[in-house]
């Protein structure tokens, strides 16, 4: 279903980014129909909402250290504190001008953005209020941490943590008579350790359900336990339920890697009731089942989701899961993987760990500057299929498996942001009726796309000869993001009256966050180019004579216009209040990234010393010499 999911945005996005693509070469020549991407949103309906803020972006005195073109060891800001060159107003169209390939060019282009009478072009628009029934999710793609139908989930701290929550739930499950423990190992190379851990405390989980069981409801066959293995297909690893400790191990260590790439979860699940629900000893005793999955992959066959849960009510198997936080707002994870046959170290091979929500509700858009990307940030929660199936059924999805490298939530503070944990077609019915959810799914879907990152923050000297490529080039990609940007903006901009109605901190937090980095993005993309255009127009002067490239750096004035100062100003007030309302949360660690930086832009002079002449034909005959050596084997399928 992801793979639905993705063309079909994909289908939407890319027609629109191939008709873009052919549109911005046009527009690198035509710079005064650049000025037909203004800032609408900021114009008719979006003019009271902006009215109501009046926070304001404090100016920085000392400009954060950026990343120029050339390496930082051979930069030099020279004047890091020149006088701020003279703001031309502008009025009008709220949008950027893209510099013309000249000083007479760029000057009617200026001209041309600050004439209220000037018409701009109208591009056309997708239609960003897409039917959400019209999208094939994946229910893979949402995840939660507590309970709606069942017991929920719980952290664990890795394997050991789980051992006596484990324990527990067997003894309780005891408590109702003879119980059948069915272990349903997933083969994927990528739990390769993992099982081989849970195999070394299998022992220890058997122990303490010994100690606690007062009763001796275990004895004389009352627990057996079952091992499955499985990928794209299963195995039965242990011949017959068996109480020998020694055999369940042997049979966890036993259970076979699966270099397919599939997981089936659900058919693995769904096979094991439909196998051992009805088990009965050769006595005629009949067990109780309980289903305990072991997975770091949230599943190939999320489609089976709700026919599983189905025949687990209807055996009355509750189903537990071992598995991994899903990601905020993302699909997949990258991870490493040591080969030990290649001897090889795989690194940033993807695994599908689901997002935290039916649909993804977060927009993809890359931060600008240097620091953290935040490209994978644990949610708190575990992915949907597998966290509702564990819910559903009375189980527990058991959050075991926290990465050090990656950032987690306390479970406790993010209970109240926990996703819809209902079936996926009721998930789907609330965001077609409620227009807020709606517009916060529609603008995430729209940013999926990929985006090109960060312009360039460091140019050469207007007399030199590549100087007009490296600004025109830079200035397409700022063009291409406020595109995607402003696109975004039109779902999340048409519901601002509703935000208030909005009683669900999860959605809160969402729109607010939202539309506050939109705005930030649209307003540094518009400033960028405008910086571009006024660099045209008015050439500053070096002031040292080693100076010989010119530089950019965030600044607390936005200079285009003030309709682009009260968006930014909104964009403040909005990320301030994420940060203040919804404190150690990802919506938090989020907004407060945005604002480390203002969003307007100055030129400052700097010193890039020249290249340094090498000879490129050895050069090259070393690269190839040294690719064709360390060519690594293909990557595995986790």
């Amino acid at each position: 279903m992801l793979d639905k999911l993705g063309k079909g945005m994909g289908a939407g996005v890319g027609a629109s980014a191939t008709s873009l693509t052919a549109g911005l070469i046009s527009l690198s020549i035509h710079a005064a129909v650049l000025v037909g991407l203004a800032f609408a949103g900021v114009q008719g309906r979006e003019t009271a909402a902006v009215e109501e803020f009046s926070s304001e972006v404090v100016e920085t005195a000392e400009p954060r250290e950026l990343d120029p073109l050339v390496d930082d060891s051979t930069l030099q800001d020279l004047d890091q504190k020149a006088d701020d060159e003279p703001v031309m107003e502008a009025s009008g169209s709220f949008a950027p001008v893209l510099a013309a390939m000249n000083a007479e060019g760029a000057s009617a282009a200026i001209a041309a953005a600050a004439d209220d009478s000037f018409e701009a072009t109208d591009f056309g628009r997708r239609d960003v209020q897409r039917v959400v029934d019209s999208i094939a999710p994946t229910a893979a793609m949402l995840g939660q941490s507590f309970s709606v139908e069942g017991n929920g989930a719980e952290h664990v701290e890795g394997v050991e943590g789980a051992v006596d929550r484990i324990a527990m739930e067997i003894l309780q499950r005891l408590e109702r008579g003879r119980t059948l423990v069915a272990w349903a190992f997933d083969g994927s190379l990528s739990l390769t350790a993992e099982r081989k851990r849970l195999a070394d405390h299998v022992e220890t989980i058997y122990a303490h359900v010994g100690q606690l069981d007062r009763d001796k409801l275990a004895a004389e066959g009352g627990l057996l336990t079952a091992v499955v293995g499985y990928g794209r297909n299963r195995k039965l690893m242990t011949p017959r339920p068996t109480d020998d400790v020694a055999a369940i191990q042997a049979a966890i260590k036993a259970v076979p890697a699966d270099a397919t790439g599939d997981e089936n979860t659900f058919g693995a699940v769904a096979d094991v009731i439909n196998r051992l629900g009805r088990f009965k000893n050769e006595d005629g005793d009949p067990y109780n089942l309980m289903v305990i999955v072991v997975t770091d992959e949230v599943g190939s066959d999320q489609e089976r989701l709700e026919s599983t849960i189905a025949l687990a009510r209807k055996h009355d198997v509750p189903v537990y899961v071992l598995g991994s936080q899903s990601l905020f707002g993302k699909p997949e994870r990258k991870m490493d993987y040591y080969d030990p046959i290649s001897k090889h170290l795989f690194r940033g091979l993807e695994v599908d760990a689901g997002p935290e929500s039916a649909m993804i509700e977060q927009i993809r858009l890359p931060f600008w500057y240097g620091g953290p990307q935040y490209d994978e940030i644990e949610s708190g929660f575990g992915p949907y299929a597998l966290s509702r199936l564990a819910s559903a059924t009375g189980g527990i999805y058991f959050v075991a498996r926290l990465d050090g490298n990656k950032m987690g939530f306390d479970a406790s503070r993010m209970k109240e942001y926990r996703p819809d944990w209902g079936p996926l077609r009721e998930y789907e019915a609330n965001v077609k009726r409620d227009p807020l959810r709606r517009a916060v799914v529609d603008a995430s879907l729209i940013t999926q796309q990929q985006l090109p990152g960060m312009p360039a923050l460091q140019f050469p000297a207007l007399d030199a000869p590549n100087f007009k490529d490296v600004l025109r080039d830079n200035q397409v990609i700022a063009e291409r993001t406020a595109y995607t940007v402003d696109e975004a903006l039109t779902p999340i901009s048409s519901v601002a009256k509703k935000r208030d109605r909005e009683t669900s901190r999860r959605w809160q937090a969402h729109y607010d966050l939202i539309r506050g980095r939109l705005l930030a993005m649209k307003v540094r993309c518009y400033e960028y180019n405008y910086a571009c255009a006024r660099l045209i127009k008015e050439p500053p002067r070096f002031k040292d004579p080693k100076s010989n490239a010119w530089r950019l750096v965030p600044d607390g004035e936005i200079r285009y216009s003030e309709k682009a100062a009260a968006a930014a100003r909104e964009a403040e007030t909005l990320l301030k209040r994420v940060v203040d309302e919804h404190p150690a949360t990802p919506w938090a660690l989020l907004a407060s990234r945005e604002l480390q930086n203002p969003l307007g832009f100055k030129w400052v002079e700097a010193y890039a010393p020249p290249p340094k002449p090498r000879d490129e034909s050895a050069a090259n005959a070393r690269r190839k010499k040294k690719a064709e050596e360390s060519k690594p084997p293909e990557p595995p399928k986790l």
